[in-house]
């Protein structure tokens, strides 16, 4: 203290020095100021303006020793700068001083409470987190009751120019035959769930493992990564298990197997599933899908983005099991009861395993779940918690596609014979207008889209035997398909029966040849609206017009809410569309995209039938809002989706105007149609 007393009085003298010094030099410049405003008689000719006077270079004085030391200035001014040395240097050991003796304090206060507050945190922590962790685990108990979840991977090789085409060449989908007792919440108990699990294989049930034979012609097995070689399609390859399949059958199987488990939802699990439904040609519901390829906390983050990590990282860091390994030896068998699972590694001990990667990708979905679930909302909780229920309360619909209207033809079977012997007549009647059903058909629905120069055909098969599945949505009974007689006429025989067959895939999947003279449109308007006046009046009755904004309001995403954005079918309205003016030529545009050419002629129907359907409507309403005027040559009309009984898909405009005129019916382009699943 007493040097810290006698350092302030000597800064404080040394400050009033200072001063003192420096109103001297304020007082001189402010003389040096008053003298340049004096003006001498040499440069008033300057001044004026009329001559201007070079002022010739003085040579600079030479300075003196301590003029040199002090930076030209005088011997005061060296006094004055050892004085400031002086004091600055006092005032930095007065602080410092002052400085230890509050840390030293401190450090005694800190010493003698720090034992108590550490041992009182430490429990309250632990009781707060273990309740967490419990009130999650008990929003899971049922849950998974009507859920069977399964991994699924799939091996592709390469097809067209340089392998450039992913082609499907082997399909696996696992599951276990338990739900994990403990599954973690977060990284704290990471640790006892890589003890607990010693190999993929424990408790590991293969539902499907074939090797499929591509549709087009393979340029590139990709065995370094597919482990394919060209001796896997011979037939004298004996020494694998794996059956070989073709692809439609393949695509098949799939199908009935997401359909249903035991009566109950299936949720698949794997890693980049976008790849893997690309190359089966299927789709899943949404809500159904959980990748751990997009998962955020298996994803890995640089700045403000997120990067996927390659799946056997996640295994070696999250399960503490290393996989896609490459070895000169083959892999040992696994005992019969550690799940019926004699390998999963390949046989040529060379590329990926479709089945062990897709076990990976269901251990890491099990590590995790609970976490996953609960940043999801719990979609597939059927109630409580503020969950949705994934599948529709709605009714279900009868899908009719006119096949005359649609880039779509049937496939798969000889038509000429088929035709060539008639059926017997199933009804009791004699009547000779009468329709005969055939026996079940095998057949396809395909359609070809060019794109960059390359020609996709696409099979809808499997499409419409997922969406007739229990659990799809929105939920079908029915799919039939519709022709003209008139386009058989020189095959038929009886050009007054109407033809219907069905698929051997499905009864509820129907072919429908109508009797030659009657086209599809008249058909299906008499099928599902009865007649013109009827269907009028219902219409003009219930009429309900909304401004284009209210629209656009009805088809959006709720953000805040991640379970809305994961429910099927949730949208209790949908919004039609019709043209009632001409409009500008950026109108006319867009009319011409959306089938509306003419005005009172034709409608769009935005409604929210699946997720994709919705984000679908919901930018063509953008598109349109977003065009100036706009809202005076069209019209909305918003409609209720509990009174949907049909679903038309057709491109002909006069027709989507007839079957408009009813509410009990929605009607699709081939876009909306295309966008839907």
């Amino acid at each position: 203290l007493a040097v810290f007393l006698i350092s302030t009085m000597l800064a404080v003298i040394y400050k009033r020095r200072n001063n003192a010094a420096a109103v001297e030099d304020e007082k001189k410049k402010e003389q040096l100021a008053k003298a340049s405003f004096r003006v001498r008689k040499s440069n008033l000719m300057s001044i004026a303006g009329r001559g201007v006077r070079r002022n010739k270079k003085k040579k600079q004085p030479r300075l003196n020793r301590d003029q040199l030391i002090t930076g030209g200035e005088s011997d005061k001014a060296a006094a004055s700068w050892y004085e400031w040395l002086m004091s600055s240097f006092v005032h930095m050991m007065a602080r410092l001083l002052s400085i230890i003796s509050f840390g030293y304090l401190q450090l005694l206060d800190h010493a003698s409470t720090s034992s108590n507050t550490t041992q009182s945190s430490t429990q309250q922590q632990h009781r707060h987190t273990g309740s967490r962790r419990n009130k999650k685990r008990a929003n899971l108990e049922g849950y998974y009751d009507n859920i069977a979840v399964v991994g699924l991977d799939c091996e592709m090789v390469g097809g067209g120019r340089n392998g450039m085409k992913s082609l499907l060449a082997r399909c696996s989908v696992v599951t276990l035959d338990h739900i994990p007792a403990q599954p973690i919440y977060n990284n704290n108990s990471q640790s006892e769930s890589r003890q607990s699990l010693t190999s993929l294989s424990q408790n590991l049930v293969v539902l499907y493992d074939k090797y499929v034979i591509p549709k087009e012609k393979i340029t590139d097995y990709r065995t370094e990564w597919s482990g394919i070689t060209k001796s896997t399609y011979s037939n004298n390859n004996n020494n694998s298990s794996i059956p070989i399949v073709s692809f439609q059958q393949c695509q098949n199987e799939i199908t009935q197997l997401f359909a249903s488990i035991s009566n109950k939802k299936v949720m698949v699990v794997g890693h980049a599933l976008e790849n893997d439904f690309e190359a089966l040609e299927i789709t899943h519901p949404i809500s159904l899908v959980r990748d751990t390829a997009f998962f955020v906390p298996y994803m890995r983050q640089v700045r403000t983005k997120l990067y996927s990590r390659k799946l056997s990282v996640l295994s070696s860091e999250e399960l503490g099991i290393d996989i896609q390994q490459q070895s000169e030896h083959p892999p040992p068998l696994e005992d019969e009861g550690s799940g019926g699972v004699s390998m999963i590694q390949n046989d040529s001990m060379v590329g990926h395993s479709s089945v062990e990667d897709a076990a990976a990708a269901l251990r890491l979905y099990w590590n995790r779940c609970i976490e996953w679930e609960h940043s999801l909302g719990y979609p597939l909780s059927s109630g409580g918690g503020g969950g949705v229920a994934a599948t529709s309360e709605w009714d279900p619909l009868s899908m009719y596609l006119d096949g005359c209207n649609l880039p779509v033809a049937m496939r798969g079977g000889d038509f000429k014979e088929l035709f060539a012997n008639p059926p017997q007549d199933r009804d009791d009647g004699s009547n000779e207008n009468s329709s005969t059903t055939d026996q079940p058909r095998s057949f396809s629905i395909t359609s070809r889209k060019r794109d960059k120069g390359n020609v996709h055909t696409t099979d809808w098969m499997p499409v419409f035997l997922s969406a007739l599945s229990p659990n799809a949505t929105p939920k079908l009974d029915k799919v039939s398909i519709l022709w003209d007689g008139a386009k058989y006429r020189d095959i038929l025989k009886s050009r007054h029966q109407r033809r219907v067959f069905s698929s051997e895939m499905s009864d509820s999947i129907v072919a429908e040849i109508t009797k030659d003279g009657d086209t599809v449109d008249d058909v299906l308007f008499d099928r599902l609206c009865g007649s013109d006046e009827a269907a009028a009046s219902g219409s003009r009755s219930h009429q309900q017009i909304i401004p284009l904004s209210k629209a656009v309001n009805i088809l959006s995403f709720d953000t805040a809410n991640q379970t809305s954005a994961l429910a099927e079918d949730s949208l209790s309205h949908y919004v039609v569309i019709r043209r009632k003016g001409g409009g500008s030529k950026t109108h006319r545009r867009l009319f011409d995209k959306l089938h509306l050419r003419r005005p009172d002629e034709g409608a769009v129907c935005l409604s929210g039938l699946t997720n994709k359907l919705q984000r679908h409507s919901w930018k063509l309403a953008r598109e349109l809002q977003r065009e100036k005027g706009i809202e005076k040559v069209i019209e909305c009309e918003l409609r209720r989706r509990q009174d949907l009984k049909h679903l038309v898909v057709t491109d002909d405009v006069y027709l989507t105007e007839r079957l408009m005129r009813s509410h009990d019916v929605v009607v699709l382009s081939f876009m909306q149609f295309s966008n839907m699943f």
